[in-house]
């Protein structure tokens, strides 16, 4: 299908700017795993310590919670730069490739000015967060700390959304159809 072969192209290229988004893409990635990772070595200490001592570890729940919801954000980026999103294809499986690409390119910048609003929106909410003051209630971690990496990946997402619809707007020109 085209579509995957222009995302297979985005990601083979030799081209600096798609190098350095894959190259970001990946890293925010690899370190939403690392966050995960760590976060089961937190929640194995915290069973052994309940089992074993009587006592969890206190707050691993929170950890966990604020860990996870910033892991997701950061595989968002790459999961959209390999089209790992689900599609329904189903109505628009008999459609010619330029109507496929024309849908897809539509898709993309729609679902980059809504990164972009929801990005927007958090920055708002980080500066409330801020304003009062608002920490969780065993470990008293602010709140707004998490919101940094979620902001910057929702913005990165936007930002890779908007390049694949510019890089399928230009294909839609040059693909001829049957």
């Amino acid at each position: 299908m085209i579509i995957n072969n222009l995302s297979l192209r985005l990601i083979r290229s030799e081209k600096i700017i798609d190098r350095l988004i894959l190259s970001l893409a990946s890293f925010l990635a690899v370190s939403g795993g690392i966050i995960l990772i760590l976060m089961v070595f937190v929640n194995i200490f915290s069973i052994i310590g309940r089992v074993v001592f009587g006592a969890p570890l206190v707050g691993d729940f929170e950890l966990i919670e604020i860990a996870c919801g910033v892991s997701i954000f950061m595989f968002l980026p790459i999961c959209k730069l390999k089209n790992g999103n689900i599609i329904v294809d189903t109505f628009t499986l008999n459609l010619s490739q330029k109507k496929q690409l024309f849908l897809d390119f539509f898709g993309d910048v729609l679902f980059g000015f809504i990164a972009l609003f929801f990005s927007i929106r958090m920055v708002f909410g980080l500066l409330d967060m801020l304003r009062y003051n608002e920490q969780t209630m065993l470990l008293e971690i602010p709140v707004w700390v998490p919101f940094g990496p979620a902001i910057f990946s929702l913005f990165f997402l936007s930002i890779i959304c908007f390049y694949m619809g510019l890089n399928k707007f230009f294909t839609i020109f040059s693909v001829k159809d049957k």
